[in-house]
């Protein structure tokens, strides 16, 4: 039986290499998807921007000067208030600030100053983060305002009563958006290459008409199951090798802060679950298109529902409910806990137990399945 399991393997793993398409995707996933989405960042820069200055004084250029590069750039200067709907509705610029004719007047008789900003809703995150922009610079411009006006010298500054908020970020110093956006790309390129792997070893044998020898061999079914299975976690873990300590590591400059060991025990644990899910897939599916459709449909509800994109907090009631049902919202709080925080599993029985159980059945309802088609 040893070896002919041993056989049955060995023929998996060579009719994996001979797919050149499958170790394209594979390769492709783990290695430049995975980079290329840390290159993706939610910061503006040189972001296009208009000014309409009826004030065209000193004070009113002190603030325009201050909305420069690197976070805007002012390609437009208006000269009728006509032209502000039209520049917005082309998509030329999304921030048009403008600035009354009493702007500077009123600075001048220490009375609020209003300037007003105009933002392209349609584009709410970006237009979101360039409002905290400018609010934050006129900020920045009042403070150094009431110095002025008030004579504050540099050493009374340090005797005038403040509130100073004193921030510090804990595992992501710098708050780097590719660390994060690796690490997801990761988790969930891990997700639909061990669904599509595990699930397109059964279908082949479908698909090129050798399903019906591989049933009169002397083989169980859970021996074919367990030959199917082996190989394609082999090739995952080849694969989540490469990414982290090729990819995730050296070149995105993320640091690996845990156990190795811990991560890829609970990389397997995870494997085990979406095992069962490609089990399931190949026993409904007739050909590789089918296989690839069926997964992205499994992937999708997965992936959304694990809190990578959006968080658990955001979406409704009922959809909190489901997020505890998807396997890749724990294998994340696993993998960024070992990998970003250096935790412990002890630290995350909780997560590790919730994983397990969820794997134990997708697995189980997964081999069932795959015993009844295909014994």
């Amino acid at each position: 039986m040893g070896f002919r399991l041993y056989i049955l393997m060995r023929k998996e793993f060579l009719q994996f290499f001979r797919n050149l398409p499958l170790i394209i995707i594979v390769l492709y996933c783990m290695t430049i998807d995975v980079y290329s989405a840390g290159s993706i960042s939610m910061d503006i820069h040189d972001y296009p921007l208009a000014v309409y200055d009826l004030s065209k004084t000193e004070e009113s250029r002190q603030v325009i000067e201050d909305l420069r590069e690197p976070f805007f750039q002012i390609t437009h200067v208006l000269q009728q208030e006509d032209e502000i709907e039209p520049i917005i509705e082309s998509g030329a610029v999304a921030v048009v600030v403008i600035f009354p004719e009493d702007f500077s007047r009123k600075m001048g008789a220490g009375e609020p100053a209003q300037m007003q900003v105009l933002l392209d809703g349609s584009i709410s995150n970006s237009s979101e983060l360039a409002a905290g922009y400018i609010a934050n610079i006129v900020a920045r411009r009042n403070i150094e305002l009431m110095m002025t006006k008030w004579n504050v010298t540099p050493s009374a500054e340090q005797v005038v009563p403040q509130v100073v908020s004193a921030k510090r970020n804990w595992y992501n110093p710098n708050l780097l958006d590719r660390w994060n956006f690796s690490l997801m790309e990761f988790f969930v390129d891990l997700t639909l290459i061990g669904i599509l792997l595990i699930a397109t070893a059964m279908v082949n044998e479908k698909q090129f008409g050798t399903i019906e020898q591989l049933m009169v061999t002397p083989l169980r079914t859970w021996e074919i199951m367990v030959a199917k299975i082996v190989p394609m976690v082999v090739v995952l873990f080849f694969a989540s090798f490469i990414s982290i300590f090729v990819i995730l590591v050296p070149v995105t400059g993320i640091p690996f802060q845990g156990s190795v060991v811990a991560f890829f025990f609970v990389t397997l644990l995870y494997v085990t679950a979406i095992s069962g899910l490609g089990l399931m897939i190949s026993t409904i599916s007739s050909n590789l298109s089918d296989t690839v459709l069926f997964s992205i449909l499994v992937l999708v509800p997965i992936m959304f529902l694990s809190g990578a994109f959006v968080p658990m907090e955001a979406m409704p009631n009922w959809m909190q409910t489901l997020v505890h049902f998807s396997p890749l919202k724990y294998y994340i709080d696993l993998g960024v806990g070992i990998f970003l925080k250096g935790n412990s599993l002890i630290f995350m029985w909780r997560e590790l137990v919730a994983l397990t159980a969820i794997g134990a059945v997708s697995f189980t309802v997964g081999a069932l399945r795959f015993r009844k088609v295909f014994r």
